[in-house]
This record gives structure tokens, C-alpha cells and sequence, in this order.
């Protein structure tokens, strides 16, 4: 048998939850009336009231201003003309070649630089290159530049600058052209190609100077020497001594 007592607490608890139903209920059908309303004021464009009337006008300014926000970034992006020039127009800074002795050189890698001063001789030569110099009573007598383990180029390139201080065994047939350069007279042969190795040398007679200089590369095969001609005449074109 059911008691008397848990019989009405379970009515009661019955009439809790239907009153809360109820109550929910009544809320949700005002919400929906008040929904609708606003709605049927909209399409069928009835007065609105004061609140309606500012929370629509505060829409309205927010489109305006995210009109305005896109006109401006499309502005921005918009091509500026200045005098007549537009901002999408490129304007392209070509750089001069370097012409020296008929060839386009290349200094983009000649940034160390040997010197000495028994005949104050001074040359550019590449990165990651190095070079072995010799003298002859205590007067410099010849360089050679490799390269070093971590250049690229072949390592069985070599520059060699040899001293002539006997100028009158000179012989200028042996050249191919010649010209004034740096108050010198440089005489440029041919390239020069015995077996696989290819060699071209430069001669600089100095005039009065007590020395002449002979620039010479020499290249394990023909690809490396022109892979390498536009740096070498890049470094012949760095040198000068104390003439």
C-alpha cells in the first residue's frame, strides 16, 4: 500500500512541475508574439518604436561603415599616380656592365685583397681562394692564387702573376690586342688550348717602373676557363703596383 504521506508529496511535486511547465510555456508564446510583431512591423513597414527605431539605425551606421572600411582598403590597394607615374609601374635599375678588355666582368666574388710592398703590387681575388707568394732578394718575384677547399670553381685553376724585371725579353707579337689602362699598356693573348688545358695571359708593360707584370690563367679544361675569364679579368682589371 502506498503511504498517505509520499501520496501527497508526490501530488504536490506533480503541481510543481506542471506550474513550471506552464510557466515556460507562457514565456516561450510571448517571446514568439513579441518575434512575430517586430517581424510583421518590418515587412509591412508599421512605426516602430523609439528602441526599434535606434537599434535599426545603429545597423544602418555599421553597413555604412563597413562600406566606408572597403573603400578605403580599395583605395589603398588602388594604384597611387604621382606626376604621372603609377605605383604599379616598375621602375627597373639596370646596372652598367663592366667592360675590360672586350669582356663583360664579373666582381661580384672579388672582395679579398693581396698586397705587398717591395713593389707595392696589389690585387683582388676571389672568397675562399688562396694564394702563395715568392721572393728574390727580398723583392717580390711572383704570386699564385687556387682555390681553397671550400670554393666551387675547379681546384686545378690557378692565377699566377710573375715579375719580368728584364722588360727587353718582351716580344708584343706573341699578343693578340692591346690598350692604355691605369697609366699602363696591357697586351691581352688568345686563349690558348694544349691537350685539355687552357691558358690566356695578360701582359702589362709599366714604361719607366723597374718591372713589368705577366697575369696569367691557366684552367683544367675549356668550360672552367670560361666559367672563370669573367673573374679573372675582374682581377686583372683590380691590379696595379707602384708604377
Amino acid at each position: 500500500m502506498v503511504n498517505h504521506i509520499d501520496f501527497h508529496r508526490k501530488i504536490k511535486e506533480l503541481k510543481i512541475h506542471w506550474y513550471q511547465g506552464l510557466k515556460r510555456g507562457i514565456y516561450y508564446s510571448l517571446l514568439l508574439h513579441l518575434i512575430f510583431v517586430l517581424m510583421m512591423q518590418l515587412f509591412l513597414g508599421l512605426n516602430f518604436t523609439k528602441s526599434t527605431k535606434i537599434k535599426i539605425k545603429k545597423i544602418k551606421q555599421f553597413a555604412v561603415d563597413l562600406k566606408e572600411l572597403k573603400e578605403e582598403k580599395t583605395q589603398k590597394n588602388s594604384p597611387v599616380v604621382i606626376d604621372g607615374i603609377k605605383q604599379k609601374d616598375s621602375v627597373s635599375i639596370k646596372l652598367e656592365k663592366i667592360l675590360f678588355a672586350g669582356i663583360e666582368v664579373d666582381t661580384s666574388d672579388i672582395i679579398n685583397r693581396y698586397e705587398e710592398n717591395t713593389l707595392n703590387v696589389s690585387i683582388l681575388f676571389p672568397v675562399g681562394w688562396i694564394y702563395f707568394d715568392n721572393r728574390v732578394k727580398e723583392i717580390i718575384d711572383g704570386v699564385i692564387f687556387i682555390p681553397g677547399e671550400n670554393s666551387d670553381y675547379d681546384k686545378r685553376l690557378s692565377v699566377l702573376i710573375q715579375v719580368n724585371t728584364n722588360k727587353s725579353l718582351f716580344n708584343p707579337r706573341l699578343y693578340d690586342s692591346s690598350f692604355t689602362y691605369n697609366r699602363a699598356q696591357y697586351y691581352i693573348s688568345k686563349p690558348q688550348k694544349i691537350y685539355e688545358q687552357v691558358t690566356q695571359t695578360v701582359y702589362i708593360r709599366t714604361g719607366a717602373f723597374k718591372a713589368d707584370f705577366m697575369i696569367k690563367l691557366t684552367s683544367p679544361n675549356e668550360k672552367e676557363f670560361y666559367r672563370f675569364q669573367p673573374v679573372f679579368f675582374a682581377m686583372v682589371r683590380s691590379f696595379s703596383a707602384g708604377y
